[in-house]
């Protein structure tokens, strides 16, 4: 484990045969049963991308990507428009009120390590499906 795994930072690059958009890569794999669970396409700030969900109020796997290159990673923001303004909110009062010791579960704890691998696990079946 490397310095940004061990600081939660974790990303796996998968790279399509056919140059695809975020749309068409979620169609599919919309049907696949993952552990993580049903893979959403989301509206997120002003594009769209693919959530899985979340493990927690501050980790959950994301697809990002266009153009046959994806990138599947773990956000410590949960996605769509709604709960992104939520997400800043309430970690802000969090962190205000418990002088930053709140997070420290969400970032070091076991649910960033379950997070960690379910990135690991949806990287490995979808490069299974050789798209």
């Amino acid at each position: 484990m490397g310095f940004g795994e061990m600081m939660g930072i974790k990303t796996v690059k998968i790279a399509t045969k056919e140059a695809m958009d975020i749309e068409a890569f979620y169609n599919s794999i919309k049907d696949i049963a993952f552990e993580a669970g049903t893979p959403e396409y989301t509206k997120h700030g002003l594009g769209y991308l693919i959530a899985f969900p979340k493990v927690d109020n501050e980790n959950q796997v994301w697809i990002t990507g266009s153009k046959g290159k994806f990138v599947i990673q773990r956000s410590t923001v949960i996605a769509g428009v709604g709960n992104m303004i939520a997400s800043s909110i309430k970690a802000d009062v969090k962190d205000k009120l418990t002088f930053g010791v709140s997070g420290l579960k969400s970032t070091f704890g076991s649910p960033k390590k379950q997070c960690m691998a379910q990135v690991d696990e949806i990287a490995a079946k979808i490069q299974a499906l050789g798209l």
